[in-house]
């Protein structure tokens, strides 16, 4: 007769090739195949329930079949949302019901739709300040550049060869890039301004002087009191026309004094196409022509400052130079819009008199009195500087201190502005409208990702938006720009446009079940008030990481997503290196010999069937399966498989049976009020700890204290301690059900055993 024992030897001495035996066998297998066939069909719980063999396979699987009567009751378990803890599965005693509901998704668990979650605005407000913080760094990198390809020009054909340096240029003098005119533009960096014949002195001159002349008889027309409104309007625009082309051939002639091209295009031996103060000139331009001023543009005008001021002499040329005075006003914190007069009379009294009228002003007027040194005459004090090093190094320090302080405030309204505007969006063709809350909002996510307005029509906006920033074959990845790509995952628009779900890495079922899962296993072995705040931080902080997570890659980078996910599954974090884990996230658990499916330990599988990541390590294109995903899919076939050899375990012996269910379920049981609520484990441990039978009809609060002299629920999570309790139990299962003594049948030579097991066995008997 074959023990316990030995039948639990059996079935767990190589336990991949046991399951494998089992899924070979041709009734398992038949049902095995049809529940993977199948599965992936069911889209309600309608057709779940429907389906007797779908049905019965799950509840097999998931140790219920005593239940699979009940349907009612299993419906509304598989209905639960397991983010609500109130909800039924959730409030259910056996843990078995919740593992099921977990198993499968039925909309329960619902995802809202909304055009961006939290973490989406969060993340595009991030991308929002960040590419201002990017910005003066890519302006020193261009620079750099332009600098030393500069020095290496022959012809002027060579500055348009390289689009990176002649984009430069043409930002700094406001040429467009996408529209320029080659032959006028080589034309004008041809020219020599000290030449009458030159382009510049010949074709844009007279034109120049023509629109002057055109803007003061404009001017005399608009002074004429019978003009209609709509007369002013239309010669208003003829005005605003003019000056605009009159500043573009003031840059023209700019551009012309930047170079040293002569009008073949070609240098004269000796010369450079630019000089020190010619390339100085073009690199301050491009810095401070730029919409924000940067920290460099800001050095820039301090050290223009600091090489300007000593030079004026009287206060009408300190206002009369703007760089300087807007440098001032912003300094002392004075609105740029005050006017010149209240400035210079500011500028002008006498500080000192502690009764003047400078006093009553604001406390920025008074500083700026304070920071010069001028007479009433507006002239400079005689003996003194028109600062002294105190004056001017407050002043410098003011300025770099507030430079920004009117952009960080308009940033702070644009943000205001979006995070109450976007809520309010209904669909993409609502979001891609004229409406100017839409403009706003629209304007500032392009922003973002540096994307100038008039660089991508509404309608090619649309294209980009309907189409799967996932799937490399569409619209917006064709385009090979990265930054339209990111817009798009900015936001959940659907394919037609109307407001769809987030896509995350992980379905919310799966997040909350590891959030869940973590926070159990921590806190079982430690569940002092400390280790549980930690523990729910961790598990805060995986779900919120996970709904902006993209690929495997930013997975890997963060050891605390790393840490908590190994840990719900039952991992070790010191056994799994990142070249491992890459290789578990990116199998195809549909290919039997992929890197996941050859680990023995099933968390393995559980982990790579829990994300939604391709080969490479992306967010798939298309949702997986209707109402459960690869990891439900793997456990609810091992569980299956478990259950076929458990059952066959108890046919040749009920006490393997009852071990191998312990083993199985011991992981799991975080009280000794669980091991009482089920009855095969309630058996088991009153076996192994020869405990009567009587004491099941006790009070329950008695048996579990009972329970808790015998057995640390803890102890079963040491390998080790859950082996000897198995072995005890097994030993004395035999004894009290008649079996042969194991020595006996090892002394008799009917089976082979190692030493060490038979000492453990002797060891056990003489204990008892």
């Amino acid at each position: 007769m074959i023990t316990s024992f030995q039948s639990y030897q059996f079935y767990t001495k190589d336990i991949n090739e046991t399951l494998r035996r089992a899924a070979a066998d041709a009734v398992t297998s038949r049902e095995l195949q049809y529940y993977r066939d199948n599965i992936g069909s069911i889209t309600s719980i309608d057709e779940f329930l429907g389906d007797d063999r779908i049905y019965a396979y799950a509840m097999k699987a998931y140790g219920l079949e005593e239940m699979t009567y009940a349907k009612a009751f299993i419906r509304k378990v598989l209905e639960s949302d397991l983010t609500d803890t109130d909800s039924f599965a959730n409030l259910l005693t056996d843990t078995k019901y919740r593992t099921l509901a977990a198993a499968y998704d039925f909309g329960s668990t619902v995802t809202s739709e909304i055009i961006q979650t939290t973490s989406q605005i969060d993340n595009l407000i991030d991308t929002y300040e960040q590419s201002i913080e990017d910005n003066d760094g890519q302006l020193k990198a261009d620079t750099a550049y332009f600098t030393a390809v500069s020095q290496t020009f022959t012809t002027v054909d060579d500055l348009f060869r390289d689009t990176r340096a002649r984009d430069y240029v043409f930002t700094t003098f406001g040429i467009d890039p996408s529209t320029f005119d080659y032959n006028t533009i080589r034309s004008v960096i041809t020219s020599d301004i000290s030449d009458a014949n030159s382009y510049v002195n010949s074709v844009i001159a007279p034109q120049v002087n023509d629109w002057l002349v055109l803007v003061d008889d404009l001017n005399t027309q608009l002074a004429d009191p019978a003009n209609t409104p709509a007369q002013k309007d239309k010669i208003n625009y003829l005005i605003a026309q003019y000056s605009k082309a009159i500043a573009k051939a003031d840059n023209f002639y700019n551009l012309a004094a930047a170079f040293n091209f002569k009008a073949d295009g070609t240098l004269d031996a000796g010369v450079d196409a630019m000089s020190a103060a010619q390339l100085k000139m073009v690199t301050e331009s491009y810095v401070l022509s730029q919409p924000r001023l940067t920290t460099t543009g800001a050095l820039l005008n301090k050290q223009y400052y600091e090489d300007t001021i000593s030079t004026v002499t009287t206060i009408d040329e300190l206002l009369n130079n703007s760089r300087l005075s807007i440098m001032l006003l912003t300094a002392y914190g004075i609105p740029l819009t005050t006017s010149r007069a209240d400035v210079k009379w500011a500028l002008e009294q006498d500080t000192s008199d502690l009764n003047g009228e400078i006093y009553t002003k604001s406390e920025g007027m008074i500083a700026l009195a304070k920071a010069f040194n001028f007479e009433a005459d507006g002239s400079i004090t005689p003996g003194l500087d028109i600062q002294d090093s105190d004056q001017l190094f407050l002043t410098m320090a003011n300025y770099i201190d507030k430079y920004n302080d009117a952009d960080e405030e308009a940033d702070q309204a644009a943000i205001a502005k979006y995070k109450l505007y976007i809520g309010l969006t209904k669909n993409l063709d609502d979001f891609l409208s004229a409406e100017p809350a839409a403009v706003t909002i629209r304007e500032f996510a392009l922003k973002a990702f540096n994307i100038a307005p008039e660089e991508v029509s509404t309608f090619k906006l649309k294209q980009i938006f309907t189409s799967d920033p996932y799937d490399p074959e569409s619209y917006v990845n064709q385009m090979k720009d990265d930054r339209f790509v990111q817009l798009v995952k900015a936001y959940n628009f659907a394919a037609d446009g109307s407001i769809g779900s987030p896509r995350y890495a992980q379905s919310e079922n799966e997040i909350t079940r590891i959030s869940k899962a973590y926070y159990t296993a921590v806190t079982r072995l430690d569940s002092s008030e400390s280790s549980k705040a930690a523990a729910e931080a961790e598990a805060v902080y995986y779900r919120t990481q996970l709904q902006s997570l993209e690929t495997v890659d930013q997975l890997l980078a963060d050891v605390r997503l790393k840490n908590v996910l190994l840990v719900a599954e039952g991992l070790r974090p010191v056994d799994v290196s990142n070249e491992m884990l890459r290789a578990v996230l990116t199998s195809d658990l549909d290919d039997p010999d992929s890197f996941a499916n050859q680990q023995s330990d099933i968390g393995f599988q559980k982990v790579a069937g829990s994300f939604n990541f391709d080969a490479d390590g992306f967010i798939r294109s298309e949702s997986g399966r209707s109402v459960q995903n690869e990891r439900g899919l793997v456990e609810t076939q091992r569980l299956y498989l478990t259950q076929a050899i458990e059952e066959e375990a108890g046919q040749e012996s009920l006490g393997a049976r009852l071990a191998l269910y312990f083993e199985r379920m011991a992981p799991t049981v975080t009280s000794n009020f669980e091991i009482l609520a089920d009855d095969a484990l309630a058996q088991f441990v009153r076996t192994a700890f020869s405990i009567s039978e009587e004491t099941a009809s006790s009070d329950i609060d008695k048996q579990k204290a009972m329970l808790d002299r015998y057995l640390d629920v803890d102890d079963l999570l040491d390998p080790e301690k859950l082996e000897s309790l198995i072995q005890r139990f097994l030993a004395l299962y035999d004894l009290d059900n008649g079996a042969p003594d194991p020595l006996l049948t090892i002394m008799n030579g009917s089976t082979s055993i190692n030493f060490e097991t038979v000492a453990t066995l002797a060891q056990l008997r003489a204990s008892f």
